[in-house]
């Protein structure tokens, strides 16, 4: 049988308010609206509505070279072209791939509530003869709203055949994947990025002693954890003001208390946006990840005495530190991210701004670029477990 390579990616959740409903058994009539993508190895490609066959069971998708069906158990697929990829993407239909065997009701909690135990793309036992690789990738992490998302349900899969012996599919393929439907039809929408970035009045180490972040240009030499002073090339900022705040709740920032990273860190209450990054240093990262630094969002950090989301503030203005490559900082003393590129990142900056960074780094501009993290950057599945094992142990985040 063809060997399965599972991927599970993170990135900006996709946020459902009324959860998955009680009956998880999802059946392809359910899956009305979601959307196929063939790709096939002559570059082509196929993108197909999936439709509802009947009014209780079975749903599929048609184009000029495949055809797709499912009713509650086998997906059955058949392609008359060398099919290299296959995308399905659930979120129209309101629908979600459950990919993993844990449930609530398990110890170590990896499993969204109400989502049951589920499993990941399995093939048919009649293809145990046959070889090569098959690479499924898991996109679009679900959260359920007040929750963080734990890494089980995703709104898309793409399935990689391209290591298989024909350099593709070719022919019939039966499979099965676990999907589950969600209590209320578009109960299921991509969250507003959240920028990394750190507050006016923040408090940043440099050759000069600490100064504020509103304070700092270009060509400033700030203190990083890695690789001493290192000139700063761009600031850049906004401002969240009260309707913004009140309009889009995850705009909030994280208040971190002075002293609760530990080692007496922060030295004043540090205030970041949710998804800012801060250094976790500690023997647990070491286990766990095989080194001493792992990059951890503020918003995870909220379970952690000290650390939460402060939404008594009327407004908040938020600053970007650019540095020629992606570093960790010192801010009110304690190692935090400056800015990285990524494809949420990058999406979500104004115009000028993407004019800017581009003019000073023109390599953004290439497909597919992503800057290169300072350090591993756990899932959000791994980040909550990092969290917790620290709370268990009664480790602090700073504590090497």
């Amino acid at each position: 049988m063809p060997s399965i390579d599972i991927v599970r990616t993170d990135g900006i959740p996709h946020e459902t308010v009324n959860g998955i409903r009680g009956d998880t058994t999802s059946r392809g009539a359910d899956l009305e609206g979601s959307t196929v993508t063939a790709t096939y190895a002559d570059g082509s490609t196929e993108t197909l509505t999936w439709r509802a066959l009947d009014p209780y069971t079975f749903g599929g998708a048609s184009g000029t070279d495949i055809e797709m069906s499912y009713g509650f158990e086998w997906h059955e697929l058949t392609t008359t072209k060398i099919l290299t990829s296959l995308q399905i993407d659930l979120q129209p239909g309101s629908s979600v791939f459950d990919t993993t065997l844990d449930n609530e009701n398990n110890e170590n909690d990896n499993s969204t509530t109400g989502s049951l135990d589920g499993y990941p793309f399995e093939l048919d036992s009649e293809y145990e003869e046959d070889a090569g690789e098959i690479t499924v990738t898991y996109s679009g992490i679900v959260n359920i709203a007040g929750d963080p998302a734990v890494g089980d349900l995703y709104t898309t899969m793409n399935v990689d055949f391209s290591k298989l012996p024909a350099g593709g599919l070719l022919g019939d393929l039966r499979w099965k994947s676990d999907i589950d439907t969600m209590r209320e039809a578009g109960d299921l929408n991509p969250l507003p990025p959240s920028l990394p970035c750190l507050v006016r009045g923040t408090l940043i180490t440099t050759d000069l002693g600490d100064v504020p972040v509103e304070d700092l240009k270009s060509g400033c030499r700030v203190l990083t954890q890695d690789n001493g002073f290192q000139e700063l090339v761009l600031t850049m900022s906004r401002v969240i003001d009260t309707n913004g705040l009140r309009k889009n709740e995850k705009l909030y920032p994280i208040r971190i208390t002075a002293g609760a990273l530990g080692s007496g860190f922060p030295k004043r209450d540090l205030v970041v946006s949710r998804q800012h990054r801060m250094a976790v240093n500690s023997n647990i990262v070491k286990r766990m990840f095989g080194s001493e630094t792992a990059l951890v969002a503020a918003i995870r950090l909220t379970e952690m005495p000290g650390i939460y989301i402060d939404n008594t503030v009327e407004s908040v203005e938020y600053f970007h530190l650019v540095f020629k490559q992606h570093e960790v900082v010192f801010a009110e003393g304690a190692p935090t991210e400056s800015f990285l590129m990524s494809l949420e990142t990058k999406n979500i900056l104004s115009k000028a701004q993407r004019e800017e960074f581009a003019s000073l780094f023109p390599e953004v501009d290439e497909i597919g670029y992503l800057g290169t993290p300072a350090h591993t950057i756990p899932s959000g599945r791994l980040q909550k477990q990092l969290i917790q094992r620290h709370l268990k142990n009664e480790k602090n985040i700073l504590s090497l």
